[in-house]
């Protein structure tokens, strides 16, 4: 599943950072493989980040311990505590446009038949909130949502 706010395609970390800011509250601190930080750097700013992982091709990768990456990230999460007030929260114009688009077709299918939901095309669908937590509430419904929920 594909997000885009506001007619912008997001990231999870970028989505997440919207939510945030929601609260006044920036982001700091980032850690994963190369290409998530370099991707949430690109989009979000500089900031403190450890990556854990740095990806040599498709089925590798090199890897720090789990210790190691523990260590790093605990030095950089106190690190980035230290100068947070640099940082500033990310706002989104509201009322927030949500697009989802989704791999198969069936979800925009059934989505598209609530009131609240505009289907864009066969895989996207489109949904207008007040706020983030309206959106996320919204996305949270779309992502654990399982037809057979049989007792």
């Amino acid at each position: 599943m594909s997000i885009a706010l506001n007619g912008t395609p997001v990231t999870e970390g970028e989505f997440n950072a919207a939510y945030a800011g929601e609260f006044g509250v920036p982001i700091i601190f980032a850690s994963g493989d190369d290409a998530a930080i370099a991707e949430i750097k690109a989009r979000l700013g500089d900031m403190d980040t450890v990556i854990t992982k740095t990806n040599l091709g498709f089925h590798s990768a090199d890897t720090l311990t789990p210790g190691a990456s523990c260590d790093l990230i605990f030095a950089g999460v106190l690190h980035a505590m230290e100068h947070r007030t640099q940082r500033r929260a990310t706002i989104v114009a509201k009322p927030i446009t949500l697009e989802l688009t989704f791999k198969n077709y069936m979800p925009a299918e059934v989505l598209g038949y609530l009131r609240s939901v505009e289907r864009v095309d066969s895989h996207t669908i489109r949904f207008v909130g007040s706020d983030m937590q309206e959106l996320a509430d919204f996305v949270d419904v779309v992502e654990r949502y399982n037809p057979d929920l049989a007792p």
